[in-house]
């Protein structure tokens, strides 16, 4: 119901509204001790400058809001946002006004999220279309569907600032915030650490080369590469089947913030190990997504930009397990952690510190 209420209030809400600057209240100020001289003096050329004066300020007003309107605003979103992460959206304005141009625009955000800093526009012609790139940020994960945006002009004279409000229906869909402090998780880097060890596995596929320690197999030794660097180096192989990370995020049980934070840790070390070229697997009890087999991260980014929290949700089922992976569980408590999966879970998350 309020939602209905609100987009009832913002439809018989005046699209253009006003206010008075500096300039305009002196102005009549001005205005209203000329008219009291004129009628207590009834002097006809104080009438003259009083009538001038009045002119002065409709013709003001309406030039101001000749500027404002008959004006489009077309919005494209980059195509890959994050939260907190300003990023270059591109802003196609067009003048439909066939007789008369639009002076001294400010184009802004009215809320935080959207735009970072109003963006000025001295002149658009009539018929003209002005294309330019300003930064857009916002500061939650989720996808805005209506993203509000105004215009302003104080134009010619600076009596009034006129504003014009433009409703973009354009989907715009901002992935988690990306934090390097998920990174140095503790269970997550032992995890890391394991997941580069099976890497260098004795494979038969070539993975790198590397200086030789003593302690090491020489067997594997490169021979040409030692004798050119003057130092020994050993040939490392890739295993023949990649192993993959599966993050299992419980969506049951969890508090609105600490939740946040379990979904940003979850964004930012999938898209780390995804970055380094290892496969990884996202289990909710809503979705199984495969990187890159079944999507790309920003599919996997996509999903957890728009997931909620289900508190009726059951624990999930380690059978979905794919056979040899690593798993990474989340989880609000460790009660709804499998005996399985114990060693390596994130419960509990302190939000109020990692947020």
């Amino acid at each position: 119901m309020g939602q209905y209420w609100r987009r009832l209030k913002r439809a018989i809400r005046p699209r253009i509204s006003q206010r008075f600057t500096a300039a305009g209240f002196w102005f009549t100020i001005t205005v209203l001790l000329t008219g009291i001289a004129a009628f207590l003096s009834g002097n006809n050329l104080i009438f003259l400058i009083l009538s001038a004066l009045l002119a002065t300020l409709l013709v003001s007003g309406n030039l101001n809001r000749l500027t404002l309107a008959g004006l489009e605003v077309v919005f494209h979103p980059p195509e890959h946002l994050f939260a907190r992460r300003s990023e270059s959206g591109r802003f196609v304005i067009r003048n439909t006004k066939w007789w008369f141009p639009s002076f001294a625009l400010r184009l802004s955000s009215r809320d935080r999220d959207g735009m970072g800093k109003p963006v000025f526009i001295p002149l658009i012609a009539s018929g003209e279309t002005v294309e330019f790139y300003a930064d857009v940020r916002f500061d939650r994960r989720g996808l805005y569907r209506e993203n509000g945006f105004q215009f302003t002009s104080r134009f010619p004279f600076g009596f009034a600032e006129r504003r014009a409000k433009v409703t973009l229906l354009a989907d715009v869909l901002v992935y988690p915030e990306l934090r390097s402090v998920h990174l140095e998780n503790s269970v997550f880097v032992e995890l890391l650490a394991e997941v580069e060890a099976r890497r260098r596995g004795r494979g038969t596929e070539f993975h790198q080369l590397r200086p030789y320690h003593r302690e090491e197999d020489a067997r594997h030794i490169d021979w040409r590469t030692s004798a050119r660097h003057g130092a020994m180096y050993l040939r490392e192989f890739a295993v023949e089947e990649q192993q993959d990370v599966e993050f299992w995020l419980d969506l049951g049980g969890w508090g609105r913030g600490v939740f946040e934070v379990a979904v940003r840790a979850v964004a930012t070390q999938m898209f780390e190990l995804a970055r380094l070229g290892i496969n990884v697997r996202l289990n909710t009890q809503e979705r199984e997504m495969a990187v890159p087999t079944e999507t790309d991260i920003y599919g996997v980014l996509g999903y957890l930009a728009v997931v909620l929290e289900d508190d009726l949700a059951l624990p999930l089922d380690e059978e979905g397990k794919a056979a040899g992976a690593l798993v990474l569980y989340y989880a609000s408590d460790a009660s709804r952690v499998p005996e399985e999966f114990r060693a390596r879970a994130i419960t509990n998350l302190d939000w109020s510190i990692l947020g």
